[in-house]
């Protein structure tokens, strides 16, 4: 609790041993393991965590309680490395929620999904249509969708701009499509799956306008408030975080807007300053206090517990 307010945080990458390890298997002509990761360590000045995740779970746990956290969704932001997070869960069943990204062109998606949220109660998945080159309304994608519906999950969608910084020491830059990348993709999904909660991150990722509008035609439409938001400097606008909270709360109200720090890599920790600075900012802005509390805990929470 930060004051007088809890904290849910809706954006956490749990940055597994394992994670870097399916990374690194992905890049052509790559050295040894062990090396791969020694560079991807000095290059982004990052830590490799140790093998047992339960022990990485542990020390979240730590860094949460120091910086007065109460809860935390991690992502296993990788396909393949669904086990790491729930292992994090299972230790922590209170303090941990558990998401898992999916590669929608793999010929076991289905199998794998069903698994993942019937059996080990995953709470729903990440999607990154522009990186794997699939539009959100892709036909493809409505069994996993039905999936979702049936287990009352969510959906992170991630649109707009992608920074993915591990890749980015590892050498492995994404090969992203903007084809797939604009938020109103979603519109025509959301409606045809009203069961459904849609999260997109970010604020859009430097799609404003088409988040705004998929927001105000979809009412089962989340955004988060996740990162340091970086897309600012670049949009043709050059809004600050004031103005982009004040269209968001136009829109969507403080009852479908969820905080996210984006934290996951060590040894840089939580991402405090986010925190800080939003929650400075919206008792600036004068937003009152069940409104902040929504944002910051009861809209994450109200998700979360309802499965």
């Amino acid at each position: 609790m930060i004051g007088l307010y809890k904290i849910f945080d809706a954006h956490v990458h749990f940055y597994s041993n394992t994670y870097f390890k399916f990374m690194v298997k992905q890049k052509p002509n790559r050295a040894d393991i062990s090396t791969e990761l020694r560079n991807i360590a000095a290059k982004g000045h990052i830590e490799i965590p140790g093998e047992d995740p339960e022990q990485l779970a542990k020390r979240w746990i730590d860094i949460m309680d120091k910086w007065k956290l109460e809860r935390a969704v991690l992502f296993s932001s990788i396909p393949g490395d669904e086990d790491s997070v729930l292992k994090a869960v299972k230790s922590f069943p209170g303090r941990f929620a558990g998401i898992f990204t999916v590669d929608p062109n793999s010929n076991v998606l289905m199998e794998n999904a069903t698994r993942r949220m019937k059996e080990d109660k995953f709470k729903g998945i990440f999607l990154y249509p522009s990186l794997y080159h699939i539009s959100v309304n892709d036909e493809w994608l409505f069994p996993l969708y039905n999936l979702i519906q049936e287990c009352k999950g969510i959906i992170y969608v991630h649109f707009g701009k992608l920074i993915m910084r591990p890749r980015d020491y590892a050498g492995i830059s994404p090969v992203t499509d903007d084809e797939f990348s604009n938020p109103k993709d979603l519109i025509t999904v959301a409606k045809m799956f009203p069961g459904i909660k849609f999260i997109i991150p970010n604020f859009g990722a430097g799609r404003l306008a088409e988040t705004l509008l998929t927001g105000q035609e979809c009412k089962n439409v989340f955004v988060d408030t996740s990162g340091s938001n970086s897309w600012i400097t670049e949009h043709p606008d050059k809004p600050d975080m004031r103005r982009v909270f004040q269209k968001f709360l136009d829109i969507f109200s403080s009852n479908r807007i969820l905080f996210g720090s984006d934290s996951g890599l060590l040894p840089r920790g939580y991402r405090y300053d986010i925190v800080d600075n939003q929650l400075k900012l919206v008792q600036e802005m004068r937003l009152s206090i069940p409104d902040i509390k929504k944002i910051f805990y009861e809209n994450m929470a109200g998700l979360i517990d309802t499965n």
